[in-house]
């Protein structure tokens, strides 16, 4: 009877055994992948994009527009935002869908995309700099 007992317990072990290795699988996996480099979307050379400086540091957003520029990006204006207290960087989807707010936000790096609707609003995509540097480090 005591045969019987540790056959089980074996199985058991065996059956605990194979789902940590699943499971540390699974994980290696995740990390992995959080790894991989972000693929950039193809700049789409027709949107018009204005970068706004929204931190106060001089030269954010012309650093912000030379990085889009040299990703093949067209920024038609560069200025200053309402404000100098943005605490992070925005997208802002003006005259598109919040879709394509969201592919430029990648490009920089993961930058959180709204969309704010305004059809009559000159650029496309406004990005708006919240933080010094932070897009372009």
């Amino acid at each position: 009877m005591a045969r019987r007992q540790r056959a089980g317990g074996g199985l058991a072990m065996l059956a605990v055994l194979v789902l940590a290795i699943g499971a540390g699988a699974a994980l290696l996996s995740v990390i992995f992948r959080s790894r991989e480099p972000a693929r950039s979307p193809v700049a789409d050379a027709a949107l018009k994009i204005e970068v706004l400086n929204g931190c106060g540091s001089p030269g954010a957003a012309d650093r912000v527009a030379m990085l889009l520029r040299r990703e093949g990006f067209q920024v038609s204006q560069v200025g200053n935002a309402d404000h100098f207290h943005y605490r992070q960087d925005i997208v802002v989807a003006r005259t598109l869908p919040r879709e394509r707010a969201v592919d430029l936000g990648r490009t920089l790096g993961g930058v959180v995309a709204i969309e704010q609707r305004i059809p009559e609003h000159e650029a496309d995509i406004t990005v708006v700099v919240g933080r010094p540097r932070s897009l372009v480090d």
